[in-house]
């Protein structure tokens, strides 16, 4: 119905993990058919969510990677879901 009144729905804001130090594993993704999340090195699995909302962060107990100086967090505009 938005888009007929002339008006879009903001998107929520989504967001890349990375922890900072040089390892191999240092995105946080989301393995759909695990259902759990876990570090991975790059965008070329399958089946996994690369990024995420605030939102479902928090209800992963993830929430606190916002405040940790030892995390890369990066907000994208674009859908980064495999």
């Amino acid at each position: 119905r938005a888009w007929l009144d002339g008006y879009e729905v903001e998107k929520e804001k989504r967001y890349l993990v990375k922890i900072k130090v040089n390892i191999k594993e240092n995105m946080l993704v989301y393995g759909e058919l695990l259902k759990r999340y876990f570090f991975t090195k790059s965008f070329s699995l399958d089946d996994v969510i690369y990024s995420h909302t605030r939102k479902e962060l928090e209800d992963a107990n993830f929430g606190w990677v916002f405040d940790c100086p030892g995390i890369e967090i990066e907000e994208v505009e674009y859908d980064t879901n495999g």
